[in-house]
C-alpha cells in the first residue's frame, strides 16, 4: 500500500562457527512504484562515547581513508574492499609484499574498558600457509616499548574469525595505544599473503544498560556494537 516505503531484509551466514558473511542485504521489497531506497549506514566511527570507548567498521568516514581522529599510524595498508568485504563494506587490507605492516590507534583512556574485539581475515585475498604471525600490542603513556597482548596465526583460509580479547589490568590506562602489527620477515624474503582488519571494538563496561530499548528509527549506535 501507498507509504508503506521499503522493507530490507538482511543476511548472515556461518560455516562451523565461522562468520562467512554478516548484515548482507539479500532483499529489499517496496510499495508498487516506488524508487529502490539506498542502503543506509549508520555512523560506527568513535571514541570516548558513553558505552564505547573505540569503535570503527572502516565505512564511517567520509574518505576512503582512515579517520585521524582514531588512528595515528598504518604502514602499509589501504582502506577499501581489496580483498571484498570482511565483515561489511570496507576493511584495512594490509597486501604489500615489502616492509612492515602495522597500525596503531591513538591514545586511549582504557580505564574502564573490558575487552578488544576485532575481525580479521584474507577475504578473497590470497592466503598463506607459511607468513609469519600477526601480533596485537599496547603501549602506555607514550611509551616505546610495546608490551604483548596476543599472537594470532595469519589467516590460512577464507574464513573471517571474530577475536575478543580481555585486557588485563595492566593494558587499563589513561593513555593506552593498541597496535597490530606482522611479525617481521626474514632478509630476502616477502610476505605471500594479505589479510584485513575490520569492526574493531572497546568497550566502555561503565556505562552497561540493563534493558535495551530502540525503536529502530533512526537507530541508536549506543544499543548496538555495529
Amino acid at each position: 500500500p501507498a507509504g508503506t516505503g521499503c522493507v530490507n531484509f538482511m543476511a548472515t551466514a556461518t560455516h562451523r562457527g565461522q562468520v562467512i558473511f554478516k548484515d548482507a542485504l539479500a532483499q529489499q521489497l517496496c510499495e508498487q512504484g516506488a524508487p529502490t531506497e539506498a542502503t543506509m549506514h549508520p555512523h560506527l566511527a568513535e571514541i570516548h562515547s558513553d558505552s564505547i570507548i573505540l569503535r570503527d567498521d572502516f565505512d564511517s568516514y567520509h574518505q576512503l581513508q582512515l579517520n585521524p581522529n582514531i588512528w595515528v599510524e598504518c604502514n602499509n595498508c589501504e582502506t577499501g574492499e581489496q580483498c571484498g568485504a570482511i565483515m561489511h563494506g570496507n576493511a584495512v587490507t594490509f597486501c604489500e609484499p615489502y616492509g612492515p605492516r602495522e597500525l596503531i590507534t591513538t591514545g586511549l583512556n582504557t580505564t574502564t574498558a573490558s575487552v578488544l574485539q576485532f575481525s580479521i581475515g584474507s577475504g578473497s585475498c590470497r592466503f598463506s600457509y607459511s607468513d609469519p604471525s600477526i601480533i596485537v600490542l599496547y603501549a602506555k603513556n607514550n611509551s616505546a616499548d610495546w608490551i604483548q597482548l596476543e599472537k594470532i596465526r595469519a589467516p590460512s583460509n577464507v574464513s573471517t574469525i571474530i577475536h575478543i580479547l580481555y585486557l588485563p589490568e595492566d593494558a587499563k590506562g589513561e593513555n593506552v595505544q593498541f597496535q597490530w602489527k606482522q611479525e617481521n620477515l626474514r632478509v630476502g624474503e616477502v610476505y605471500e599473503a594479505c589479510w584485513a582488519l575490520d569492526n574493531i571494538l572497546i568497550i566502555n563496561s561503565a556505562h552497561r544498560q540493563v534493558i535495551l530499548e530502540d525503536s529502530l528509527d533512526p537507530v541508536d549506535t549506543g544499543n548496538w556494537l555495529f
